[in-house]
């Protein structure tokens, strides 16, 4: 389940975004259904449609995407592709392993190349269902592992050490902050994979990374407070209060900050690089 931040108290633990309420897509499971609604032939249907096992928000339906929605995150994905092969060319000492033919660059790759493949379907249902699925997360986590793996077989065993030792800090971390309420284990799983995806590169990455994430949850809740108050004086203030408390997913923010910083770090390793032939 992804995390939100809340617009008002940034409260990372809420997770009330349905698709089907009133002007914002926030109803209340509790408040009294309409009478004369369509009926199924057994008792009166649902408006807020099917809810995540654990009470959450109302998930919306599992049908096909829509073909231009579809052609957006393909093209979402062959562009992040292109950013993580220019990663992996920019690795430095990207020169083979010892005892292995794979070298530092195809091992970061792998690993970027997965969080490619799923970014654009992570982002798209944290911010449409405040949820991150096992299934997306798993698979940047297979990737992960695997240019772990490589890292191990290639004789490098210091750095997928490294690797592990983060993500595991990470996740505990992050496993904290879901007890207290503040994060949601989507956003604990994610974090930690991406945090060890980071880790092999300059340490200065992983303070960007995580810092930057926290920057950007916070200046979207603090600009979508500043607009819910200045709606609160024209419209009704029931539906504003609903719409402040679907808060801010968190997944998209380390997903962002994830990508940020492997551009900035390739930018500046292909800067050293042309400055040094000048």
């Amino acid at each position: 389940m992804g995390s939100t931040w809340a617009g008002d108290g940034f409260d990372f633990g809420s997770d009330m975004t349905s698709s089907d309420g009133p002007e914002d897509g926030t109803m209340s499971s509790d408040e009294p259904r309409s009478s004369d609604g369509p009926r199924s032939s057994d008792g009166p249907r649902s408006w807020d449609g099917p809810r995540s096992s654990d009470g959450g928000a109302p998930r919306r339906s599992g049908g096909p995407l829509p073909e231009r929605t579809q052609a957006r995150e393909a093209v979402a994905v062959a562009a992040l592709s292109v950013v993580a092969v220019a990663a992996a060319a920019a690795t430095p000492h990207a020169v083979p392993l010892s005892g292995a033919g794979a070298d530092a660059g195809t091992v970061t790759l792998v690993g970027f190349l997965g969080v490619a493949a799923v970014t654009p379907a992570l982002v798209r249902i944290d911010l449409a269902e405040r949820r991150l699925p096992n299934v997306l997360v798993g698979a940047a986590a297979g990737a992960w592992g695997v240019s772990t793996a490589l890292r191990v077989a290639g004789g490098d065993s210091a750095e997928a050490a490294t690797s592990l030792a983060l993500a595991l800090a990470a996740a505990g971390f992050g496993l904290l902050a879901a007890l207290a309420g503040g994060l949601g284990m989507g956003d604990v799983k994610l974090g930690a994979v991406l945090t060890g995806l980071l880790s092999t590169s300059d340490p200065t990455a992983l303070l960007g990374f995580w810092g930057l994430a926290g920057t950007l949850a916070i200046g979207v809740a603090g600009i979508r407070t500043f607009r819910t108050r200045r709606r609160r004086s024209r419209s009704h203030p029931a539906a504003d209060s609903a719409r402040a408390g679907r808060g801010v997913p968190f997944g998209p923010c380390l997903l962002a900050a994830f990508w940020c910083v492997v551009v900035v770090r390739s930018g500046s390793v292909g800067i050293d690089a042309v400055v040094t032939l000048l």
